[in-house]
């Protein structure tokens, strides 16, 4: 029913430090979806009040509602005439806040006219009323409730609202930019209050820092481990293999530390060694989960956040792994399929051989094998990219069919200047094929192996 969550182990964590916190008052900043506040109620209950904070329309709609707050939300007009079967969902406090919900999974499609949209807004307006009424009996079965809403950027509420004494706890959104654009959609669609507040960059966050840390009673979760706060350190999570670590802060009390268990299994195939030539005979073999988890533990780039693929595959030559690469669907497109990741054995002789894993991966053989496991036709890929270049090394030139079809800047990963976007064709070559065309352009592009 929420936007996002702070994983199990935070909430835990939190239900633990909570119970040695004085007062009868705690204070929230950045409650988001509210996930904190519905953990200090189902250890308080009604014997605490809560209090939150945000700034977005879709988590003030949240923070007033359940701080039996009006809500002052009213579509705008272009968006009454696309959407009219929306209005009389809009009157009644809790139908309201259910239709502002449900509308960060549509608005942004509105006035959209690519099939994956057209079809979004003809399936959601067949189901509304019942998933609008689903939504409905979910809040008015829900038991939690807040002592008040700041609709403010936190360190004007830390400052202004929350009083120097009492307990304060906050996980700052990681990247601010992304969290604005979650919800950008609610913004669009209606009017409201919009509150005053400035962009919470790293700076910011260190004006957090600096209005909690002489607190008596405090927790703050960042994505970045601050050296000045290292004796405040109390817990580490990190649920997902490579998963970003959050740090955990506060002002006392017992110290967790919570890390990913990864099920791998080895792949039974020798890698091509750093000496050895590559050989004339290119095959691709599905493997399961465990297999690609192993594989890509050991030659995935560090940077990129690994997924869950609907079809992993590793590539060798004359019986030598290579490389590897994962498929899922195209949630935009009934023919294609979502080049998930792809990566070469990094230690051999060739500088390109990354470029050879990608031109396999849009192949006759892995174009049939795709449109087996997903039952119908696939004509065609597409990728993200991060990179400080405008232009990727890997999929920028020597492609088949290839091409950049957007760039975005900054790269939403946090670390790239960069993201881009590219799309392909399957099925332009076999697998011999593929492998003879690598050879005559990439091939003779070798490591300087120089002592």
């Amino acid at each position: 029913m929420f936007h996002g969550s702070i994983p199990t182990p935070l909430r835990s964590i939190i239900y633990e430090h909570a119970g040695t916190w004085p007062g009868d008052d705690v204070y929230v900043g950045c409650s988001g979806n509210f996930t904190i506040e519905r953990v200090l109620y189902s250890r308080f209950g009604k014997d605490r009040r809560v209090h939150g904070n945000d700034i977005q329309g879709y988590s003030c709609a949240l923070g007033w509602w359940l701080a039996d707050q009006e809500l002052d939300y009213r579509l705008k007009p272009e968006y009454l005439e696309q959407v009219p079967w929306l209005e009389p969902y809009t009157q009644e406090r809790t139908d309201l806040l259910a239709t502002i919900m449900l509308g960060t999974r549509f608005l942004g499609y509105v006035g959209k006219h690519g099939d994956y949209h057209r079809r979004v807004m003809v399936a959601t307006e067949l189901q509304w009323e019942r998933m609008h009424s689903k939504t409905v009996a979910k809040l008015q079965g829900l038991e939690t409730r807040i002592g008040s809403f700041y609709a403010g950027d936190v360190r004007d509420y830390l400052r202004d609202a929350v009083p120097t004494e009492a307990p304060v706890v906050m996980f700052p959104p990681f990247y601010a930019k992304d969290y604005q654009s979650q919800f950008a959609s609610i913004d669009e669609a209606f009017d409201w209050p919009v509150p005053d507040f400035r962009n919470l960059d790293e700076d910011g966050k260190e004006e957090i820092i600096a209005q909690v840390q002489d607190r008596p009673n405090w927790m703050l979760g960042l994505h970045i481990e601050r050296e000045a706060l290292r004796d405040r350190l109390v817990g580490v999570v990190q649920t997902a293999n490579r998963g970003l670590p959050i740090f955990v802060y506060a002002g006392g009390g017992p110290s967790r530390i919570v890390q990913p268990r990864q099920i791998l299994e080895p792949l039974p195939m020798r890698k091509l060694g750093p000496t050895e030539d590559l050989g004339d005979k290119i095959t691709v073999h599905p493997i399961n989960m465990a297999q690609f988890c192993m594989v890509r533990s050991e030659f995935m780039s560090k940077t990129i956040l690994p997924g869950s693929p609907l079809e992993a595959c590793a590539v060798a030559v004359d019986g030598r792994l290579i490389g590897a690469f994962a498929f899922n669907e195209d949630k935009y497109d009934t023919h294609g399929a979502y080049l998930l990741s792809d990566f070469p054995v990094s230690w051999t002789r060739y500088r390109r051989l990354s470029k050879l894993i990608v031109m396999v991966a849009c192949s006759k053989e892995v174009q049939h094998l795709m449109q087996r496991r997903l039952s119908r036709k696939i004509n065609t890929w597409a990728t993200t990219a991060f990179s400080d270049r405008p232009n990727s090394a890997k999929y920028g030139r020597g492609i088949p069919g290839c091409k950049l079809t957007k760039r975005q800047e900054p790269g939403s990963d946090g670390i790239h200047r960069y993201q881009l976007q590219y799309d392909g064709v399957f099925g332009r070559h076999t697998l011999a094929e593929t492998l003879d065309l690598w050879k005559r352009k990439h091939g003779h592009d070798l490591k300087d192996t120089t002592p």
